[in-house]
């Protein structure tokens, strides 16, 4: 007998309502502002999947620009960065990691570093972790700075919570490597 729960959505054959989820995005054009919309129960990262090669974007304000456009469809590989600004829930699904620690690394980005913290499995090298990841990974409180600029720098953004797009990073550097 099958046990999962009926929700409203299942009764009437409408879909659910979906779930508006606040980012920013850096592309080549700088950070873009706008809204994916998710179905409820669904994470960030699951929404992002690879195979998906053009993302949702709504209500989005360019770079400088105060005109709201109602829908971008972005292209994937455009996409460096992109930080949710709404609370951290649901940005990955819960527990999908499995156990992790806490390290420190830096994305080497084309136009400066992003430093902040990854969650790896642990008793695994971040390298060795970095290779079994799809394309995305997530960091969590980090700093962006330019090249050349002090993490404290004016020029500094800090950012809570970013997915990073793998394939727009020159590389990850580890601070303590253990060899």
């Amino acid at each position: 007998m099958n046990h999962t729960p009926v929700r409203p959505s299942d009764v009437s054959g409408l879909p659910p309502p979906l779930r508006r989820v606040t980012a920013n995005v850096l592309t080549d054009l700088g950070w873009l502002s706008g809204v994916f919309n998710l179905p409820p129960y669904q994470s960030l990262i699951d929404f992002l999947a690879p195979g998906v090669q053009v993302i949702k974007f709504t209500a989005v304000r360019l770079p400088n620009t105060v005109d709201e456009i109602p829908f971008v469809a972005l292209r994937r590989e455009a996409v460096r960065l992109i930080e949710p600004t709404l609370s951290d829930e649901l940005v990955e699904a819960a527990g999908s990691a499995g156990r992790t620690t806490p390290r420190e690394v830096a994305c080497l980005l084309p136009g400066g570093r992003l430093q902040g913290t990854l969650e790896v499995l642990v008793n695994v090298r971040v390298s060795d972790f970095l290779r079994q990841q799809a394309s995305l990974i997530v960091m969590r409180r980090c700093i962006l700075a330019p090249y050349g600029e002090l993490l404290e720098s004016p020029k500094a953004r800090q950012l809570g919570t970013v997915v990073v797009n793998l394939a727009s990073a020159i590389g990850v550097a580890e601070w303590e490597w253990a060899g």
